[in-house]
């Protein structure tokens, strides 16, 4: 099998940019895939450390926060001083006193959110910042438990209007400041925002989820319900699909973060996708070189080839150029001489074909004009036997004026208003023989009247109407001639209310095969006429019915120019 210059070019140049790609880039893929893989370790490792940090960091805040609570703290010294009081306006005072300070409290310490103080046997609360719900510390996830003190999270919150999730903190309080089982406890938790502040999953910029475990291995919280339900036993994963992470706190619960492998490996598929596009562009770059060469001596074979193609299509309007190569151009130069002598050989054909179109319409312009002639003289017979001189007179002179117009002594192209008045002259003739039996109305717009046309339209148009449609009319024949211009075309309607024809009749009348009394060779002359003259767009249509009429309609396009013969339609 042939190869082709174009296929060798290609496989020598990307062969020389994939092998060194290959050897290179299989070592710097694995090298840096390591690289990236133990960078996104430590990242995770590191943001997981904070979240670690930031939760012990928590508790400890709720325990300085709740320490003022107590005997020994500011907020609990007013609360003592309210439990030993028995004054309503004492006790009202150190009330607004302490609300003052928890104010205060809240706002040195913004993670804390809402403070209360409880009976432990009854739960009733005694004093609250906000409006609780319901007291039942035994339902809340305890996180860690020290003598005295309990910590719960995450759970809702057990602000009334809320079901954000906080960390919270219990602990009893002693006016003797001495502990006790049972008495008063104090209740404190952190804002709404504070916990979503810590255990944020797009934080790592990966799809994750957290774990909270006690010492027990009991989840107390879980991020991923699907996987993992709060109260269950904790057990790694089995599945492929994420990676994990933990950290033990010195608390004694554990941290654990799962990570979407599909995420983990993005930013190492990033760098394999960023190898790929460099690969890539190595390639592009060897098929550009290859395409360069082409253009240098493939394109200018192919362009000859496409120039030869287009020649036996009969395609001759695009010109072939040059390459800039002395060897091909000296080719293309002589091509396209030789396109441009086929080209006027063809231009000569067309003139002469154009000429000999012409004279078959002059041709058939002299088969009408001794027909319309033989009539008419038959007519100035007609009239020298029945009537006086002074009829003939009237009646050669219209009769003169006809005869000059169709001779086109004056050319061949004329304006409507031209036609118009050799129609008026001709109708005038025709209603003499008649007597004036039928009616001939002209409605032309006034902006028409100028536009130029062949000559001879008109008057075949109206004699067809006139023979054919009133010939055996007794009376109230009428024949309508309309000119008006449709959008940029000229119309020409001719109507006529006599017998109609049918559709045999039609095709005849335009195939010039209708020869009764002088029939079909008006039609024919315009037909050809008009397509001599305004080209392909001319339109001559035929709409009749028997026993209704028939209208003959023109469709010229304005600015009329010779073109090639075009369909006539059967409207």
């Amino acid at each position: 099998m042939k190869q082709t210059l174009r296929g060798r070019l290609y496989v020598i140049l990307t062969a020389s940019s994939i092998i060194p790609i290959l050897l290179i880039g299989g070592m710097s893929v694995y090298s840096i895939a390591s690289i990236l893989a133990n960078k996104i370790d430590k990242g995770i490792q590191s943001n997981l450390s904070i979240v670690q940090h930031n939760l012990e960091k928590t508790l400890e805040n709720l325990d300085y926060t709740s320490q003022q609570f107590t005997a020994s703290g500011l907020i609990g010294q007013t609360m003592g001083e309210i439990l030993k009081s028995s004054d309503s306006f004492e006790m009202l005072a150190l009330r607004n006193v302490m609300q003052e300070n928890i104010t205060l409290l809240n706002f040195t310490n913004p993670i804390v959110g809402l403070t209360l103080y409880y009976d432990t046997e009854t739960m009733e609360v005694l004093h609250s910042n906000q409006i609780t719900k319901e007291l039942r510390f035994e339902e809340l996830p305890a996180l860690l438990v020290t003598r005295g003190t309990s910590y719960y999270g995450p759970h809702q919150s057990l602000y009334r209007y809320s079901d954000n999730l906080v960390f919270s903190q219990t602990r009893y309080f002693d006016i003797t400041g001495e502990f006790k089982s049972r008495g008063i406890g104090v209740y404190v938790e952190t804002n709404f925002s504070h916990f979503q502040s810590i255990l944020e999953p797009h934080q790592y910029g990966m799809d994750a989820f957290h774990l909270l475990v006690d010492r027990d291995g009991k989840v107390l919280y879980s991020e991923n319900e699907t996987l993992y339900s709060a109260g269950a036993e904790f057990k790694p994963l089995s599945s492929n699909n994420y990676k994990e992470f933990r950290l033990q706190s010195e608390h004694g619960f554990q941290t654990v973060l799962y990570v979407d492998r599909n995420d983990y490996q993005r930013e190492i598929r990033k760098w394999m996708f960023q190898f790929l596009l460099a690969a890539l562009v190595s390639l592009s770059a060897s098929v550009l070189l290859a395409i360069a060469v082409r253009k240098t001596v493939y394109k200018p074979l192919l362009n000859i080839k496409k120039g030869i193609s287009l020649v036996a299509g009969s395609q001759l309007d695009t010109e072939m150029k040059k390459s800039g190569l002395l060897e091909f151009d000296y080719i293309i130069d002589h091509f396209n001489g030789m396109r441009h002598t086929i080209i006027k050989l063809i231009e000569k054909a067309e003139q002469e074909e154009k000429i000999k179109r012409i004279i078959e319409v002059e041709k058939l312009m002299a088969q009408i004009n001794p027909h319309f002639l033989y009539n008419t003289l038959n007519t100035i017979q007609w009239l020298a036997r029945m009537k006086g001189d002074s009829e003939i007179d009237r009646f050669v002179s219209l009769f003169t004026n006809v005869l000059n117009y169709n001779l086109a002594k004056d050319g061949m192209i004329v304006t409507i208003r031209d036609e118009i008045g050799a129609l008026e002259d001709y109708v005038e003739l025709q209603k003499v023989r008649y007597d004036y039996l039928f009616d001939v109305r002209i409605d032309a717009q006034e902006e028409v009247l100028d536009e130029r046309v062949p000559r001879f339209l008109l008057q075949p148009l109206v004699e067809n109407a006139l023979y054919h449609g009133l010939k055996d009319k007794d009376e109230g024949g009428l024949i309508q001639v309309i000119v008006r211009r449709a959008d940029q075309a000229l119309s020409i309607r001719i109507v006529d209310n006599g017998a109609g024809m049918d559709d045999e009749e039609v095709r005849q009348l335009l195939q010039g095969t209708q020869h009764k009394s002088g029939l079909g060779i008006g039609l024919n002359y315009v037909d050809k006429t008009v397509k001599s003259y305004f080209g392909p767009d001319a339109r001559l249509i035929i709409s009749s019915e028997r026993g209704i009429g028939t209208e003959i309609s023109l469709m010229l396009p304005t600015g009329g120019g010779s073109g090639n013969d075009s369909s006539v339609d059967r409207g």
